[in-house]
């Protein structure tokens, strides 16, 4: 099966993973918790502002900064799926939050008005992307002035072997994923924090700050790991839901070899590690 055209493959990818994501998504919001409360904490929303979320996903990230802002305030919460949109939409009903606007939008050519936002989160999103750049000069062209964009993407491979197990498994076992994660659109494509500082500053940004935000994720044993990331892992779960039977137990059986090294206390506790970026 030939590799979807990158120009198209989030869209592709969030379609397909959208009712997984919903399925998943406290757990998905929960592992990475401390991302969100960084992300939204740098653009420090007040009552009656405009937040926008993008790749929002499931949308919890954003329904924090919706709390702050307040019934004047508005938080736009977009994705490039329907699926995925929808989710979203849900979520906000049952979480009783009538102050936000969820609708489809690619955060490349944002559907926004100039000088129109107060702030700016997503939350792994933007390293899947086709062109990051172009994300941010849009960024820099809907923020008010002094207003500030802040994301996350995951940091380098090593620092996150709960997501390169299932990786490794799948090629150790034959098969190729989609891409080379290094390349534009790959899940570490802006794992460099300095590549980061060049994007931004190209598209005329300035208070740059980049941290690197760490923790630990728990799985109670190889079927509570699979059942997560081989549902919800991008282009590595959508290449799983097209394997046949026989070749899943051979990706699962490598996938226990590889996980081995991070089973103490009757669990699995698998590092991760995301690089946080703001600027104004």
């Amino acid at each position: 099966m030939p590799a979807p055209d990158a120009r198209h493959f989030p869209f592709a990818l969030s379609e397909a993973l959208a009712p997984a994501w919903e399925r998943h998504r406290s757990r998905l919001f929960e592992n990475a918790r401390a991302v969100s409360d960084w992300l939204v904490d740098q653009v420090a929303p007040q009552p009656g502002d405009t937040v926008l979320e993008l790749a929002a996903g499931p949308g919890e990230t954003g329904f924090l900064a919706a709390e702050r802002i307040g019934a004047s305030g508005l938080l736009i919460s977009t994705d490039v799926g329907s699926g995925m949109v929808a989710a979203a939409r849900r979520g906000a009903e049952a979480s009783g939050l009538a102050n936000v606007e969820c609708r489809m939008m690619d955060a490349q050519d944002m559907d926004l008005p100039d000088h129109s936002l107060d702030g700016i989160i997503c939350r792994f999103g933007l390293m899947i992307m086709p062109d990051p750049g172009r994300v941010f000069s849009e960024a820099r062209r809907v923020l008010r002035p002094k207003r500030r964009l802040a994301y996350a993407v995951w940091g380098s491979p090593d620092r996150n072997p709960w997501l390169t197990a299932l990786g490794a498994a799948i090629h150790r076992s034959g098969h190729l994923a989609h891409g080379d994660p290094f390349d534009r659109g790959g899940v570490c494509s802006l794992s460099e924090p300095q590549q980061n500082r060049d994007l931004l500053v190209q598209a005329g940004f300035d208070e740059i700050h980049v941290e690197e935000i760490a923790g630990t994720m728990r799985f109670d044993d190889l079927d509570d790991y699979w059942d997560l990331q081989s549902q919800v892992a991008g282009a590595l779960a959508v290449l799983v839901s097209a394997l046949p039977a026989a070749e899943v137990t051979r990706v699962r059986d490598l996938l226990k070899s590889i996980l081995a090294a991070h089973w103490t206390g009757g669990a699995y506790h698998l590092p991760w590690a995301a690089v946080a970026v703001s600027a104004a």
